[in-house]
């Protein structure tokens, strides 16, 4: 059975009560009377500003399906092998149903999600987990040095946190994508940590760069040669259709055989990667 940490108020940060997962409805905060509705069955614990959308649950349907459990990456292992809480930001569609794993989003995109959150305004105590991990997540965050800070603040000294967040890839997402970082930039954000490791990262397939390709065809076909040049452009084309075809088949050899992890390959990495632990 799912074992929920403590939850605090994320307008006021007062302690609420645990037992409203088990509740339906709409429930109030003492405190400040933010209100806490549910959505599906699931604790909408984040503020809501205006009237945006929250329910993604058509579009999910193109989304990935992905198991925590199942992944390789070897954090996520250690993390789901503890005994420790474990909080995943950004979940998505994860059918991991592991009791000490909370899943949140911002969005609605599974009924399986444990709540819906903010990651800028976390609704749990501090130094409440040993792990936190968000994968694909960090370039659809307005401000993730907030969220960096609130990932200090709910782990456990000594805690740990994973992050894989978009280097070289296209605009993408719901519902919005707002940056996309180096090796540098991450380092710089999670500067208050002990940073561990910050690499480009070898758990995001090459198919990004054949959806940059795909976006530059397009862009060709709006261009306007005379026909002298339209040879040329044909040739191009086809190109660049061969590696969008072909690229997504070297995928394990790129990210996971002997590709060194300098020069021209950290240059157009589809993703960065950061390891690193909260000081004791």
């Amino acid at each position: 059975m799912k074992k929920m940490p403590p939850i605090v108020c994320p307008k006021c940060q007062i302690s609420l009560d645990e037992s409203l997962f088990d509740r339906k409805g709409t429930e109030v905060c003492s405190n400040c009377n933010f209100e806490i509705k549910q959505l599906h069955g699931v604790p909408v614990l984040r503020t809501n500003d205006g009237d945006e959308e929250l329910d993604f649950l058509q579009e999910a349907k193109s989304l990935p399906v992905q198991d925590s459990a199942t992944l390789r990456i070897p954090f996520v292992q250690e993390a789901l092998a503890s005994d420790e809480p474990v909080l995943e930001l950004g979940a998505g569609v994860d059918k991991c149903d592991l009791a000490h794993l909370v899943k949140t989003d911002a969005f609605l995109y599974s009924t399986e999600l444990d709540c819906l959150v903010d990651a800028h305004s976390m609704p749990f105590p501090d130094n409440t987990f040993g792990y936190v991990y968000s994968l694909a997540v960090f370039e659809h965050l307005h401000s993730p040095w907030i969220a960096a800070e609130e990932i200090f603040r709910v782990l456990k000294p000594g805690g740990k946190v994973f992050v894989l967040t978009a280097f070289m890839q296209h605009m993408h997402g719901y519902p919005n994508h707002y940056f996309n970082m180096t090796v540098s930039g991450l380092e710089r954000i999670f500067s208050r940590f002990e940073v561990l490791q910050c690499q480009p990262s070898s758990w995001t397939r090459f198919d990004e760069i054949a959806n940059i390709l795909s976006d530059l065809n397009e862009l060709l076909d709006g261009v306007d040669l005379k026909w002298k040049e339209k040879s040329s452009l044909r040739s191009l084309k086809k190109g660049i259709s061969s590696i969008q075809v072909n690229l997504p088949k070297f995928n394990e050899k790129l990210l996971h055989g002997n590709t060194p992890r300098d020069g021209a390959w950290a240059k157009i990495a589809p993703a960065i990667e950061l390891e690193a632990k909260k000081p004791k």
